[in-house]
């Protein structure tokens, strides 16, 4: 008889709980998982140099964009008592979030094949505070004329073949979503968490410009991350959980396109579809009208200038 090795899996912290309060226990830790794809997609974007695979022409080339992203989002009731097998949803909204991106070239070089560029990439997103009373951006979170703010950078490596090849690019950078808390114990809520989410971006793209029209199209992986805290209520007792700090690791994979049409010497008109796929999380919790293995669709539009 061959022994079986192997590491036991590591106990979920509801599994001391029992009943009701264990159902809402793990409603608060699968909730955080359901959110974590969503505010790693909203911060990241689809093409982070919206319209083009292009790099710059050399050291100092300076392109700016200015870009709105919206993304479906539907957050789960936090007044879940667990007397039943489904968390209903309590707020369907769609996520708009406008952002700042600056592209500036570091260097450019002609090679027999073609021309290689590296180009620096920077964000800044601005999440509205008030866009739903669901949501409270945390304290410590930088804020400007009443949005919350994210920041992100990377690298673009391109390369510009000879020829009728289409320009690709490869681009590598990392996000921040701003600090947020959902549900509040005060108010009723049985369970409530305060999450920051950040992905590590990966982005193939490959694009050609036909006259006044370029189309780009690509793919990629984010890898997120989610620090997040969170208490909630004993069903039977009342009293409230000690805060309990973890985090929340997952991948996610998106398909994207993108139409710019160049307006003028400067100015580039984008638009942007794309899909983030789902993946199968194995939550233990049914959260009406959300599915970790149903994708999403994203979009954004943006206006960009070369400086």
């Amino acid at each position: 008889m061959l022994a079986q090795t192997g590491a036991e899996a590591t106990p979920h912290p509801c599994d001391i709980q029992a009943g009701a309060t264990k159902a809402v226990c793990r409603a608060g830790y699968d909730a955080v998982t359901t959110v974590v794809p969503v505010g790693a997609l909203v911060a990241s974007g689809g093409n982070p140099h919206l319209g083009s695979a292009a790099g710059g022409k050399g050291f100092g080339d300076l392109g700016v964009t200015f870009r709105g992203t919206v993304v479906r989002m539907i957050l789960p009731t936090t007044a879940y008592d667990g007397t039943t097998d489904t968390v209903a949803a309590a707020r369907r909204l769609p996520v708009v979030a406008p952002s700042l991106d600056l592209r500036m070239g570091l260097l450019s070089k002609a090679l027999p094949v073609g021309t290689a560029s590296v180009d620096f990439l920077a964000t800044i997103l601005g999440v509205p505070e008030r866009a739903t009373d669901y949501v409270r951006f945390s304290d410590d979170t930088r804020r400007l004329a009443g949005l919350a703010l994210g920041f992100g950078y990377g690298l673009r490596i391109a390369m510009q073949p000879k020829g009728p090849l289409p320009v690709a690019s490869l681009n590598v950078g990392r996000h921040d979503f701003p600090k947020f808390t959902v549900g509040d114990l005060s108010a009723g809520s049985q369970y409530a968490y305060t999450v920051a989410i950040s992905a590590i971006n990966v982005r193939l793209m490959a694009g050609k410009r036909f006259g006044a029209f370029e189309f780009t199209a690509g793919g990629g992986a984010d890898l997120m991350k989610g620090n997040y805290s969170i208490v909630f209520r004993d069903q039977d007792s009342l009293t409230v959980s000690p805060r309990a700090d973890s985090t929340v690791s997952t991948m996610r994979i998106l398909t994207l396109a993108n139409a710019a049409f160049v307006v003028g010497r400067v100015a580039r008109l984008t638009f942007e579809g794309g899909f983030q796929i789902g993946k199968d999380e194995k939550l233990e919790t049914i959260f009406a009208a959300t599915n970790s293995k149903s994708g999403r669709f994203f979009g954004s539009i943006g206006l960009g200038f070369k400086l």
